[in-house]
């Protein structure tokens, strides 16, 4: 089975089955497959999912989300055709923790990553779990902001339901 299936079926019986979320329209997309790329719908919103790669050399994890333009060059997604949200997956390879960090299209063009006539966007990014101590400015700021947007499972593979919800809608 290749990463996306096998992170999507995961995923599935983790959260949203038990949540009551019901995904459909699934579509593996070919480029990021590195990264268990695809899209599928889950009630009335649109998601672009991810599974970030821990990184040997650097703290925090990496994932790619871009698409070819008309002359086969890769760009970052542009905020009319992206999905509502970019669901981004992290695995803990010390503790068998697993996040997601689910962000609003909005975010995203706020945080300068999704292109607009006025912004180039990113092809990729670093994430922070909450597990991960960077030590840069940067990192650091960036984590602060993208917590806001990060569900952990506890050690019963339980998730807090009301900040589910909240992030899914």
């Amino acid at each position: 089975m290749n990463e996306f299936y096998e992170a999507l079926t995961y995923v599935n019986e983790k959260v949203y089955e038990p949540n009551h979320f019901v995904i459909e329209a699934i579509q593996e997309e070919g480029q990021n497959s590195d990264y268990g790329a695809g899209v599928f719908q889950m009630n009335s919103k649109s998601v672009r999912f991810r599974v970030a790669k821990i990184t040997p050399n650097k703290i925090g994890q990496f994932v790619s989300f871009w698409e070819k333009d008309t002359s086969h060059n890769n760009q970052a997604f542009s905020y009319e055709k992206a999905t509502d949200l970019l669901v981004i997956n992290t695995f803990s390879n010390k503790d068998d923790r697993f996040g997601q960090f689910v962000f609003p299209k909005e975010v995203l063009v706020q945080q300068k990553i999704l292109k607009t006539p006025t912004t180039k966007g990113k092809m990729a990014i670093r994430v922070y779990p909450i597990w991960d101590t960077p030590t840069s400015k940067q990192a650091i700021k960036t984590q602060k902001w993208q917590l806001e947007y990060f569900i952990e499972t506890d050690r019963t593979n339980s998730l807090p339901q009301q900040e589910l919800l909240k992030l899914y809608s």
